[in-house]
């Protein structure tokens, strides 16, 4: 007998910085919130060599992931949030699948607890860098009682990526999502009110897993020189990539900008608060963004860097925009390499939960929700990131199994049983 089980992984993140009954659920036992709050401020992120590679490899997977699930229209995701959600995932993995979790991240041969402990030291130090800027990461495990968590994964969520894990009964969904939505609600400043309804959570749910990340700023300047101000901004002409042309509000400034001329493309930095965090403009010479995307995927992110300068006056016009999207991310991760980890038969995920006989664990889908809102005084964005994962009870050795797959021309008859009388027949070369 087949019982279907599914762990849910959520990773919220908000970079920088919708309803029904469950609007009416009252929270009793909200899920514990836990996660690093600097007090003072560093001059900035200290990585060793290794973990300076991390980051180069995050980038490069960054520049291949944008191309996977780009599709021609509005677009706005989070990689490092996917990172995180991926990087918890693989504490649980095994063999092949694991390799390929990590292959994908990049992090070459230095193994789990390399990568653990470079995603708690961004934990630590990404919100002391600029104390100006609202910066929280948060993550949480909400966990079914009758799967209670393997010591060493929990002991490892709870370590390396500061992650409070709750129990509770899931026997009634819309609580489940009241809880998982009012903790979204709380860690993203209510930017995110809600991930999931209860029809989106199945009765064999056996965990989620959840990663938020909170990023609010305003740009860099004051009151008497702000980046941008309300009166400067006009209705524009906006060309799309057809040659057509909308009508946009455009924000606009002339400064001693960061700027870059590339092979084919311009690079502009608009700085935040301190900054420590920038807006990167990437705008191709000629109306081709696909080139662009294209030329991205043999680029550094490091070497691009390298060739900034403040050299001369930048005039500047920035459209103001939102932008909303839910992505399935199935495809584009299998395109990147993780591919066993989708596949029923042969997933490797048996490091997350105390044992119970027989049950194996796969991924069945992965979702990415995402927003962001850039204007005159800054930018706010969000991304929620859910793994859905599904298993099934081995029921032991079965009856011998015969496979026909009528995959090819083939002929067919139809007679009278008792008589064996052929009243059709027939042959079959194109379906």
């Amino acid at each position: 007998m087949r019982t279907t089980l599914i762990l849910g992984i959520i990773a919220g993140f908000i970079c920088i910085a919708s309803c029904s009954d469950i609007d009416s659920v009252k929270v009793k036992d909200p899920i514990t919130i836990s996660s690093p709050s600097p007090t003072e401020q560093i001059t900035k992120v200290t990585l060793n060599d290794m973990q300076s590679g991390y980051v180069e490899a995050g980038n490069a997977m960054s520049f291949k992931f944008l191309k996977q699930i780009y599709c021609g229209e509005n677009l706005i995701c989070s990689p490092l949030s996917l990172q995180y959600a991926i990087a918890m995932a693989a504490n649980g993995a095994s063999g092949e699948t694991h390799q390929e979790i990590i292959d994908f991240l990049g992090y070459g041969e230095e193994g789990i607890d390399a990568l653990n402990e470079y995603s708690k030291t961004l934990l630590e130090q990404l919100p002391a860098v600029d104390l100006d800027v609202t910066l929280k990461v948060t993550d949480a495990l909400l966990v079914n009682d009758d799967f209670p968590l393997l010591p060493s994964f929990k002991k490892t969520v709870e370590e390396s990526f500061y992650a409070a894990v709750d129990n509770m009964d899931f026997s009634d969904p819309q609580q489940i999502a009241a809880r998982i939505n009012e903790w979204t609600k709380r860690n993203t400043n209510g930017f995110i009110e809600k991930v999931l309804e209860p029809s989106e959570i199945s009765e064999d749910a056996v965990a989620f897993i959840m990663n938020a990340l909170y990023f609010k700023a305003k740009w860099a300047g004051d009151q008497y020189s702000p980046m941008f101000r309300e009166e400067g901004t006009k209705s524009e002409n906006f060309t799309l990539d057809d040659g057509g042309t909308i009508k946009v509000a455009m924000m606009r400034n002339t400064r001693y900008h960061e700027y870059a001329e590339m092979d084919g493309y311009k690079v502009l930095v608009l700085p935040y608060a301190n900054r420590k965090f920038n807006m990167y403009i990437l705008l191709p010479d000629e109306n081709n963004i696909d080139g662009l995307i294209e030329k991205l995927q043999t680029s550094s992110w490091r070497k691009i860097l390298a060739n900034l300068k403040q050299d001369a006056e930048v005039h500047v016009k920035l459209p103001k925009f939102n932008i909303e999207n839910k992505l399935n991310l199935n495809d584009a991760l299998n395109e990147l390499g993780i591919r066993k980890a989708f596949e029923p038969a042969s997933a490797e995920f048996n490091g997350m939960f105390a044992p119970k006989d027989g049950y194996d664990y796969w991924i069945s889908k992965i979702i990415q929700k995402s927003r962001i809102s850039v204007s005159e005084w800054g930018t706010e964005a969000g991304s929620v990131t859910v793994i859905e994962m599904d298993g099934v009870a081995d029921a032991g050795p079965g009856p011998k199994e015969v496979y026909f797959y009528a995959d090819h021309p083939f002929v067919f008859i139809i007679g009278e049983e008792t008589s064996g009388t052929i009243l059709f027949e027939g042959i079959v070369m194109q379906p």
